[in-house]
């Protein structure tokens, strides 16, 4: 935070935080340096965790959509398992690439 401070002083900072649990520790620095969330700063984490959720104010967070992997995958094991019960299986030769696009969860940590 001390290196986002004098580099970019007055300015606004986006801060993309590997994981809600950094970006909480993130806010709860700011809370105790400035008492609040500076208007300079906007905050977004990774995974929607509870703690994004529960934080001292709500923090935006990149979400994935687990139910939709979880189905997704369902329907590449079961058409792998369909194909192996065939008389004469041809296995994949390539593997199965899905592309499940995360969703931005906006809470109070951005404008």
């Amino acid at each position: 935070m001390d290196q986002l401070e004098s580099k970019y002083p007055g300015r606004k900072k986006g801060v993309f935080m590997p994981n809600d649990t950094h970006a909480n520790v993130l806010l709860n620095i700011l809370f105790q340096k400035y008492g609040k969330l500076p208007e300079t700063y906007q905050i977004i984490g990774f995974d929607d965790s509870p703690i994004s959720r529960e934080a001292v104010i709500p923090m935006s967070t990149v979400g994935q959509q687990i139910s939709v992997i979880a189905n997704e995958a369902m329907n590449i094991l079961s058409a792998q398992m369909a194909e192996r019960k065939k008389r004469r299986p041809e296995p994949l030769k390539e593997p199965v690439h899905k592309i499940i696009p995360p969703i931005l969860i906006r809470r109070e940590t951005t404008v």
